[in-house]
């Protein structure tokens, strides 16, 4: 399955911004923004989530619970499943620094569709 990360490919845009990714609302999970699905005229990066490596996994939003429809989350998990909060809280902490953290790295490295414009 293909995700997609709206913006360009860059090491920031595939780093968590804190206080912002680093938090979730109601059906959601913290982690990286993520769509099935591009929107009309923006630019994305396609991600193999099937490629990423172990901590990180996407995970969908409950609309049920107030999560929005084909959007995902991309976060390190536990041994349980659940987000790792304090290791998103570091890789985090990357963003802006000039520096590309494994997180970031492995997200990269699951880029299949990368600069695809929706239609």
């Amino acid at each position: 399955m293909v995700v997609y990360i709206w913006g360009n490919l860059t090491a920031d845009n595939f780093t968590p911004r804190a206080g912002k990714d680093t938090v979730a609302g109601p059906g959601q999970h913290a982690g990286l923004s993520a769509w099935d699905a591009m929107s009309a005229g923006k630019k994305a990066q396609g991600i193999d989530v099937d490629k990423l490596r172990a901590p990180l996994k996407a995970i969908p939003d409950d609309p049920t619970q107030g999560g929005a429809p084909g959007h995902f989350a991309i976060a390190p998990v536990d041994e349980t499943g659940e987000v790792d909060s304090t290791r998103l809280d570091e890789w985090a902490l990357a963003r802006g620094t000039g520096q590309i953290h494994e997180f970031t790295q492995n997200l990269l490295d699951a880029v299949v569709q990368p600069n695809a414009r929706g239609g």
